[in-house]
């Protein structure tokens, strides 16, 4: 049964039944609204009458009808215009799928004699054997309480755990409240942008090249990722600046210390830069070192000590134990860490208690930091093995990550490399995948992922076939 009155597509007579609606008398209105939009009565474009007319009509006040205006523009039933009026939006496109940010053996890759560079593996230390038993001893030790959920503080042994392992770096003030456990960084990035932008959806500012899970994100909330520019260090602070002022955008996320994909960091001084425009704008800050290099004494400081009124830290396991834990550290902005906490709760009901059990037995017992220092080797190893190969063309690259950043020679157009180098056995990613803004113009660079687990000599041979092809001349266009 329709909720309105028969009247065609006139908004001049126009009258809904608002007794068929429950609740107050705007969402009443604001819910004919959206019928009347979806069924067609109102078509798209169709001019709704001025507040007062249709206030007159209804028998209700102004003030009603401004407010199921406000209701309908928000969920995208109606625009309003200042000066024109409100009408019916048009039909939204349907989300289209996002796209996997983990790659499937594709294209060959994964196949005998492929060499797929696209995703970093980190190298086989035995980490499966001490996970193994670290499991088994937690499965001996599990009590009744894994029958309940697991309310807000059942977590504090792997809270603190993970602070003792974080406080390697200066974070500025660590408390033991401002800290969110998550499942993996992905999972803590999303979090941060449905904390910051759920009262009031924003664009998001990220690098102009970004790691495609920001992009991702973004969408996931419904909103935009605006791009903004890169040099050396990374984000440019006059950039941010201007678009700060132009999207109204609230939050800004940007990777530090080895920025995903180019490898560029940002020294000291750029840091401060960055957060002197944030203060300036009021701005929230992610800051991913998800990528970083091993902690430094002389490092500089983190943006979260700079700032640590405004910055959401993350961090994770994935990159120096093991990817598959899929565990996560949010450190929050001074005071939020309840607000983090309820959050996460929230979109997953807290951590599963093997996960943080399991986390909490690797960083106690030492072995985590025995696993992160043996991965560091090997990285390190696979890092001198790819800059020897790749040594003519001067890679980017940032001690103890895992991915190269290669700039091609002219005129090698980046997509036309990737493409020949896949059809030679080794699959990379040219600079436009990491677009935020796909369809802008990119580098013409590829981005190099090791896996350290592949044997040495087809690793070598691998990137010295990238070398020798980007160091030819590019396949002359056949016609």
């Amino acid at each position: 049964m329709r909720a309105m009155a028969a009247a065609g597509d006139d908004p001049e007579t126009w009258r809904p039944d608002l007794s068929a609606h429950e609740g107050p008398k705007f969402r009443a209105l604001a819910g004919a609204l959206r019928e009347a939009a979806r069924s067609g009565v109102l078509a798209p474009g169709t001019r709704l009458p001025p507040m007062r007319d249709l206030a007159w009509r209804l028998g209700v006040t102004t003030g009603t009808v401004a407010r199921a205006y406000q209701a309908a523009a928000a969920e995208g039933v109606i625009e309003s215009h200042v000066g024109r009026g409100s009408f019916i939006a048009p039909p939204r496109p349907r989300q289209p799928a996002l796209q996997p940010l983990l790659y499937e053996a594709a294209d060959g890759a994964g196949a005998p004699g492929i060499a797929d560079l696209r995703v970093p593996r980190l190298p086989d230390c035995g980490q499966a054997a001490v996970i193994g038993r670290h499991m088994a001893a937690l499965a001996g030790a599990l009590e009744a309480d894994i029958l309940d959920y697991t309310p807000l503080s059942r977590d504090l042994r792997c809270r603190s755990a993970v602070l003792g392992w974080m406080g390697r770096r200066d974070f500025g003030p660590l408390a033991e409240p401002d800290l969110v456990l998550t499942h993996g960084g992905q999972h803590a990035i999303t979090l941060v942008m449905s904390l910051t932008l759920g009262a009031q959806p924003a664009p998001v500012m990220v690098e102009a090249l970004t790691y495609p899970g920001m992009r991702h994100a973004a969408q996931l909330m419904r909103t935009e990722a605006v791009p903004v520019a890169l040099d050396g260090q990374g984000m440019r602070p006059d950039d941010l600046d201007r678009v700060a002022r132009a999207s109204g955008a609230r939050l800004v996320c940007l990777t530090p210390s080895a920025q995903n994909p180019t490898l560029a960091a940002m020294d000291a001084a750029r840091r401060a830069e960055i957060v002197a425009v944030a203060r300036r704008h009021d701005l929230q800050i992610l800051e991913d070192e998800c990528y970083a290099p091993p902690p430094d004494a002389a490092a500089p400081p983190s943006l979260r000590a700079l700032a640590p009124e405004r910055v959401w830290h993350v961090a994770s396991l994935s990159k120096i134990i093991a990817a598959g834990l899929r565990f996560g550290m949010l450190l929050s902005p001074e005071g939020m860490g309840k607000a983090g906490r309820i959050a996460a709760q929230h979109s997953l009901m807290g951590l599963s208690q093997p996960v943080t059990g399991l986390v909490t037995r690797l960083l106690d017992s030492g072995d985590a930091a025995a696993i992160a220092a043996d991965v560091q080797t090997k990285v390190e190893a696979r890092l001198t093995l790819a800059r020897a190969a790749l040594a003519p063309l001067e890679p980017a690259w940032q001690t103890g990550v895992p991915i190269l950043w290669l700039p091609l020679p002219a005129p090698w157009p980046a997509r036309d490399f990737a493409a020949r180098a896949a059809l030679s056995g080794v699959v990379v990613r040219p600079a436009s995948e990491f677009l935020a803004a796909p369809g802008e113009p990119a580098p013409e660079a590829v981005r190099i992922a090791l896996d350290c687990r592949m044997p040495e000599a087809q690793l070598e041979a691998s990137l010295r076939l990238l070398a020798q092809l980007a160091l030819g001349p590019p396949p002359k266009a056949s016609g």
